[in-house]
């Protein structure tokens, strides 16, 4: 039997996502305590990210000139501030819409697709999910169980196909455009 909603109640993984409702709920209650400290949060995946992956700070304004060595500095970056509140609302869309496969798609793509216009490579988007896998455990401490790390790891899969997909198409456009 279905909610009103028209969505299986049982554990069948989504045709289009792969996630199950269960899933779908063990990421929503995760997030909310990663979402909870946003600010923090942000500024450690997104320190990880740029200490696994130097080469990604030059995609953004004025971070080439910034030590992620020196206490607060990374902080104090007005332009990565907007970024990791550009990230954090996105991806709280994202887990609004976990349970609205067609919309998410759609949003994932339209983000990828913006994402070109800044010279970001689908590559990006490989590099982040195991940044995320990296982070989730500690932010989430006793909370990142197994099952947690495969609804995770399964949501990130879906989401970096159709984040990588719209760059793929923003790249083509902005070739074709030249």
């Amino acid at each position: 039997m279905g909610s009103w909603w028209g969505k299986p109640e049982d554990n069948t993984p989504d045709d289009i996502t792969g996630l199950t409702a269960n899933q779908i709920q063990l990421i929503r209650d995760t997030w909310q305590i990663v979402y909870k400290n946003k600010r923090e949060n942000c500024f450690a995946i997104f320190r990880m990210l740029f200490t696994d992956h130097p080469s990604t700070k030059s995609l953004f304004r004025l971070m080439d000139a910034v030590d992620l060595d020196v206490p607060g500095e990374f902080e104090k970056n007005v332009a990565a501030r907007a970024h990791m509140v550009r990230f954090m609302h996105s991806f709280a869309t994202f887990m609004d819409t976990l349970d609205e496969p067609a919309e998410l798609r759609q949003l994932l793509f339209d983000l990828g697709k913006n994402h070109a216009k800044h010279q970001v490579g689908p590559e990006l988007f490989d590099a982040l999910g195991p940044i995320l896998m990296k982070a989730l455990p500690i932010v989430l401490d006793g909370k990142f169980t197994p099952e947690v790390k495969t609804a995770w790891l399964t949501a990130y899969t879906f989401m970096s196909t159709h984040l990588k997909e719209g760059v793929e198409e923003g790249q083509r456009q902005l070739a074709d455009s030249k």
